[in-house]
């Protein structure tokens, strides 16, 4: 069985990309002072009033790679 790519709105995508560099920026595996709980209340849900649920469906929303990001290059 396939899964089905689902098609959301432009809004949507740029929320989840903003709420994915907030908890790239905070979140810490292994750290129960910054897991995805304490990254959410305390940084995501003051800001855009979701619920917990909602953030974790916004961590799994693929978005396209940050363009800021400068890689090794090929000249240095």
């Amino acid at each position: 069985m396939q899964m089905e790519k689902r098609k959301r709105h432009k809004s949507t995508v740029a929320r989840a990309a903003a709420i994915r560099a907030i908890t790239e920026a905070h979140y810490e595996p292994g750290n129960n002072r910054r897991c995805y709980k304490s990254v959410w209340r305390y940084y995501v849900y003051p800001v855009y009033k979701i619920c917990y649920r909602t953030y974790l469906s916004y961590l799994g929303i693929p978005t396209a790679p940050r363009r800021d990001y400068q890689g090794p290059s090929l000249f240095d």
